[in-house]
């Protein structure tokens, strides 16, 4: 079995629509940027918070990338 190591958390943002669950989860990893839209600014990444995050969104524009290439 292969260990899979999360190497990018992204944000579509042309599904993003700024709700914010992300923002106030977990505020020292993700942030509004100026347009209304959230990104991930923690320099280290956190695949549980990212886990939880892309599980809360109302929208699924969090997904996370892993080192296979594969995206949950």
């Amino acid at each position: 079995m292969t260990q899979r190591k999360l190497i990018a958390v992204r944000i579509d943002p042309n599904l993003c629509v700024g709700s914010g669950m992300c923002v106030s989860s977990y505020p020292d990893k993700f942030a509004f940027q100026p347009d209304g839209h959230a990104r991930y600014i923690s320099p280290e990444l956190d695949e549980a918070a990212a886990r939880e995050a892309e599980e809360m969104c109302p929208v699924s524009a969090i997904s996370l990338v892993f080192d296979e290439g594969e995206q949950q």
